[in-house]
């Protein structure tokens, strides 16, 4: 076969059907589930075989069972997943976004099975599929209506040496990484074990690994000893009469009982100081207010500084009656002065649904300010979904990044923790219903805490005082544009090498 030729295959019924169940079987185990268990490492493994399957069909029936695959998938892992209050809100919203979400994955698959063959035995053609799947999951990262990167974490399921992609790359690095190793298996599978392509293909990404495993190893063992300090991560309890869930907040503008939650505030973060915190960080929502309270409140988060002596991040709300208030995070130093006042951007939610009915977005800016603890950073929650926008505090030089989280629904695994990697500051992640979290600039987690829904606890780790630079907190989603630019490139090629097939067919 002509090292040009177009690379066929076509798989019968039985075999057809084994991959497609196989497949994405093996996908749905790749996902956050209310019934199924979270295996991270079938993000490596289903790509595999459904790239076979995908590769065995004609293209028509190839791209629509492959769209119809991860519509199931996704919507039998995801079902019921998000508990919007109403059953048949739930229904749609939860199917809606499921198969928005199956569409972006399906896409890179598409133009596989469109692109690869035509370019025959090339090597490239080995890129074709990584370089799709890159740019799909770079663009669905974008800002919402879709999750940014906070699903997508999943493909970065790795060893700590290679983690250290994220300072190079961002999540990109595994996404291409990952799919290229499932586009090269498929070419040894294609063109045979002891062809000169195959091994060529296996060589390629062997040491491309290997030299980014060497590389990151060699970046965490040469991590320079810094000075540290204590941070308290402090999960506020759910008072009674109070909101539990942030549907309560959304839904029916439910706030915390003041003097109860007040009282807890002063209570919690008394003990931590009593512990030895510098800095007391709280959990979003910690207390929501009303209107009418809200002044009186922060004047109350500044005396509780003031008289501890302490560093607080507290992340808090207030709602009005009608119309709209602000989801807030304050840094107050401790003589009472507040340093940073952060407005969350990035807020779960459309229209009148979710967040956005109840509150108003903040600037596209993340506040920071200098400390005695070195440079820290404010967000919450959802913001650091979006890895531009966390960007921003790995440009300003961030020492230490504070994200307050109330998960919904209940998070299962650490969210958004790579953040730290990538922009060199060190992530706590105070977390609500979920898991709290310290994770240094070169991912090794320092502790973390689990927490159910209203379960109080503080977490006290010591953190680093000072960040390290990033190749991509300076140049960002390089590899993401980049891969969106070659996925066009080969689809031109393709059709130039299809082009001179034609020609020489017909001479």
């Amino acid at each position: 076969m002509p090292h040009h030729a177009p690379i066929r295959h076509r798989a019968g019924l039985p075999e057809a059907t084994a991959l497609f169940i196989v497949g994405f079987g093996l996908f749905m185990f790749c996902r956050r589930s209310d019934f199924l268990p979270m295996i991270p490492q079938m993000i490596v493994v289903a790509p595999i075989v459904i790239l076979r399957f995908s590769r065995t069909l004609p293209a028509g029936r190839s791209i629509l069972l492959t769209i119809l695959g991860f519509v199931l998938a996704f919507n039998i892992s995801l079902w019921g997943v998000f508990d919007m209050g109403d059953p048949t809100l739930s229904i749609v919203f939860n199917a809606v976004r499921s198969t928005i979400i199956a569409l972006y994955y399906a896409l890179p698959y598409a133009i596989d099975r469109l692109v690869a063959p035509r370019l025959g035995r090339r090597l490239v053609a080995t890129l074709v599929f990584p370089a799709a799947m890159t740019a799909s999951m770079f663009l669905s990262s974008m800002p919402p209506p879709i999750d940014g990167t906070a699903a997508k974490n999943v493909f970065a399921t790795a060893p700590l040496p290679l983690l250290q992609i994220y300072a190079l790359a961002g999540l990109w690095g595994f996404v291409f990484l990952w799919s290229w190793l499932a586009s090269c298996i498929n070419h040894v599978w294609e063109n045979g074990l002891s062809s000169r392509s195959a091994i060529a293909a296996g060589l390629a990404w062997v040491i491309a690994a290997g030299g980014l495993f060497a590389w990151g190893s060699l970046r965490v063992m040469t991590a320079p000893e810094v000075p540290t300090m204590k941070i308290a991560a402090a999960v506020m309890p759910a008072e009674k009469g109070g909101p539990e869930s942030m549907i309560q907040v959304f839904e029916d503008r439910m706030t915390s009982p003041y003097e109860p939650t007040m009282a807890q505030l002063r209570a919690m973060t008394a003990d931590a100081v009593a512990n030895g915190a510098q800095i007391v960080a709280y959990n979003e929502f910690a207390i929501v207010v009303t209107e009418a309270e809200h002044e009186r409140a922060r004047a109350e988060f500044s005396r509780i500084a003031a008289e501890n002596g302490v560093w607080l991040a507290l992340p808090y709300a207030w709602v009005p009656e009608t119309g709209k208030g602000a989801n807030r995070h304050l840094l107050i130093d401790d003589t009472g002065a507040i340093r940073a006042d952060y407005q969350k951007r990035f807020l779960l939610g459309i229209g009148d649904l979710g967040e956005t009915a109840v509150f108003e977005k903040g600037a596209e800016i993340i506040q920071t300010a200098d400390s005695p603890y070195g440079r820290i950073a404010l967000a919450i929650c959802r913001d650091m979904s979006f890895p531009d926008f966390a960007r921003q505090a790995g440009r300003a030089g961030t020492d230490i990044m504070l994200t307050g989280s109330h998960e919904f629904p209940r998070g299962l695994t650490m969210n958004d923790p790579h953040r730290a990697i990538e922009n060199g500051f060190t992530h706590v992640r105070p977390t609500y219903d979920g898991i709290t979290y310290a994770m240094d600039p070169y991912g090794r987690i320092l502790g973390r805490m689990n927490r159910g829904l209203g379960e109080p606890g503080i977490l006290y780790v010591d953190v680093p005082t000072k960040g390290v630079r990033t190749i991509y907190a300076r140049f960002g989603d390089w590899l993401g544009w980049l891969s969106m630019v070659l996925t066009g490139l080969f689809a031109v090629l393709a059709i130039v090498v299809a082009r001179s097939g034609n020609r020489e067919i017909a001479a």
